[in-house]
């Protein structure tokens, strides 16, 4: 029997949830990359990530059932905030008004001294 590839992710959380509603359907499935997922706890990046293959009869049963999860056909990314500008300036001015005070203190103790 053929397998197919239909569900890939880094995270075993939602590889479980996939394996227990695919179990529930009885549906015929096999599981990679557990192993090293558990062996490395980085979730099995080395390995292609956790995969879940089915039977090519199932494929399309085992599609919308990805999709009733609410796993498939859904971006995962987290939106990447918007750049701030550098506050570089600010750090600049502060330290350079802390320059010239010093500056100062040091010139008018020397001058009181003489």
């Amino acid at each position: 029997m053929k397998y197919i590839d239909v569900f890939r992710t880094s995270d075993r959380h939602e590889h479980s949830i996939i394996k227990n509603l695919f179990d529930d359907e009885r549906l015929d499935y096999r599981s990679h990359g557990e192993v090293t997922d558990n062996a490395t706890n980085i979730g099995a990046l080395g390995n292609d990530g956790l995969r879940i293959e089915v039977a090519e009869s199932d494929r399309d049963k085992a599609t919308e059932i990805i999709k009733r999860s609410g796993f498939l056909g859904q971006s995962h990314n987290i939106a990447q905030p918007k750049r701030r500008k550098p506050q570089i300036g600010k750090w600049v001015i502060i330290v350079l008004a802390m320059l010239v005070v010093l500056v100062a203190i040091i010139l008018f103790v020397w001058f009181m001294n003489a």
